[in-house]
């Protein structure tokens, strides 16, 4: 009985070595394989910063800026200068639109007041006319059936 668990004892062992040996191997790749890395990206930032061509961009890529901020800044500035003038537009437009909604309501209310005359002046006989008729179209039944 001692002897199996002595051999299971050994294999446990064994296998904790091979684990603990395999992760130092892993963690030893990994350091080099960043090693590596680290050193590759550092020389060519160091040779970005030391290339004329480089340089040039970002020069030109910073006097592009400049240029975008002072255009913009510019550009907000005349808005804000058009602005006044949009209102003062606006305004006058306002006021052109309400004075010609006022003068076509008041001919809409002429129209209409002339409308009424000319229907009252034409339903008026019209009416006189259909009451005379009904009463000669009463009276001539009356008297036809008095026959």
């Amino acid at each position: 009985m001692l002897a199996a668990m002595e051999t299971r004892l050994m294999i446990f062992l064994a296998l904790t070595s091979v684990t603990i040996v395999t992760n130092t191997l892993l963690i030893w790749f990994a350091y080099k394989t960043f090693a590596t890395l680290t050193s590759t990206v550092t020389d060519a930032l160091t040779e970005v910063e030391r290339s004329d061509v480089t340089q040039a961009w970002l020069h030109s890529m910073q006097t592009a800026a400049k240029h975008a901020a002072n255009f913009t800044e510019r550009a907000k500035q005349k808005m804000t200068d058009v602005e006044g003038c949009l209102l003062h537009a606006q305004e006058q437009y306002g006021l052109a639109l309400a004075k010609a909604d006022s003068k076509l309501e008041e001919v809409g209310n002429v129209l209409c007041a002339n409308a009424r005359k000319v229907r009252d002046a034409v339903a008026k006989p019209a009416f006189s006319i259909m009451s005379f008729t009904a009463v000669v179209n009463q009276l001539r039944k009356t008297f036809d059936v008095n026959e």
